[in-house]
C-alpha cells in the first residue's frame, strides 16, 4: 500500500532528525547574529528551528520547496505571531522585504548544485540589510565518504525502513532511496518511498561563491560549536557577513 500523506512522511522526517539538538543550534545562531530579531530562513523543513525562534518572539519569514513540510510546520507553529511561511524555491526566491539575518540549516545547501548555490547566496545577499549575518550548514565530503556508503536498516516495531545510498562521482552527488514501512495494524503496513539527491560541496568552493556574492568575514565551524572546521568535521557551519554601506 503506497501512501504519500504529508502527515506520515513529515513525522518520519522528524524521526530521522531526532538526534539533532535544535536548541543548541538555535542558541549558536542567536549568538552569531547579534540578537537580530528579523530573520529569513531558507529550507525550513518542518519548522524545527522556526518554532524555537517563534517561542523567543523572533520575527521569521521561512520558506521551503515542499508543501508537505510546510503543512507540518504550520501544525507546529499554529498562529505564532511574527512567523510567515512561504512555498518557494531556494534558487529563485523573491520576497518583498529585507532582513537582519538569514539562516539555512539541516543540509539545505546540499540539496542544490554548485551553480545553484552561487545563485542562492546572491539572492540571500540581496535580501539582507547592511551589517547582517548569513549562517548555513552543509554535510561535508568526509561525512559522505564515511557514513553514506552503506545500506541502513531501522526497526523499532512500529516503523521499519531501508536506506540505500549510491554515490555519483561524476556529479559529486549521493542518490538516496528510503523505503519506509509503518505498521497501522497487527499485520498491515503503509509503505512510503522517498528518493532524494544530495550534492557534495567543497568548502573552499562555497567560500569563494560567498565572496563572489559579496559576503565578507567568512568563518567556518565544526558543526554548531565553537570549534573551527577541520578535515574530519561531519558538518561545516558557515557564518558570513554583509558589510554596511
Amino acid at each position: 500500500m503506497l501512501n504519500k500523506s504529508y502527515k506520515e512522511f513529515s513525522q518520519i522526517y522528524d524521526l530521522l532528525m531526532d538526534d539533532i539538538d535544535y536548541e543548541k543550534w538555535t542558541a549558536f545562531i542567536i549568538s552569531r547574529t547579534g540578537g537580530s530579531r528579523k530573520i529569513l530562513e531558507a529550507a525550513c523543513g518542518t519548522g524545527g528551528i522556526t518554532s524555537i525562534l517563534a517561542g523567543k518572539n523572533y520575527k521569521v519569514t521561512a520558506f521551503d520547496l515542499s508543501q508537505d513540510m510546510l503543512m507540518r510546520a504550520y501544525e507546529k507553529l499554529g498562529r505564532s505571531p511574527g512567523i510567515k511561511l512561504l512555498n518557494m524555491n531556494m534558487t529563485d526566491f523573491r520576497i518583498d522585504d529585507s532582513f537582519d539575518a538569514a539562516i539555512c540549516c539541516c543540509d539545505g545547501v546540499n540539496y542544490i548544485t554548485e551553480d545553484e548555490a552561487g545563485k542562492f547566496f546572491k539572492s540571500i545577499y540581496n535580501h539582507l540589510n547592511d551589517n547582517s549575518k548569513f549562517i548555513f550548514d552543509v554535510s561535508t565530503a568526509y561525512k559522505y565518504d564515511t557514513l553514506f556508503n552503506d545500506t541502513y536498516v531501522y526497526d523499532d516495531g512500529k516503523i521499519f525502513y531501508v536506506w540505500e545510498n549510491e554515490t555519483d562521482e561524476q556529479k559529486k552527488a549521493v542518490n538516496m532511496e528510503i523505503n519506509f514501512f509503518i505498521r497501522y495494524s497487527s499485520d498491515k503496513y503503509t509503505r512510503i518511498n522517498e528518493i532524494q539527491t544530495q550534492y557534495i560541496h567543497d568548502v573552499k568552493i562555497l567560500t569563494e561563491l560567498l565572496k563572489e556574492a559579496g559576503f565578507i568575514n567568512i568563518e567556518i565551524y565544526d558543526g554548531y560549536s565553537e570549534k573551527t572546521f577541520n578535515q574530519t568535521s561531519l558538518r561545516a557551519v558557515f557564518c558570513a557577513a554583509k558589510a554596511g554601506a
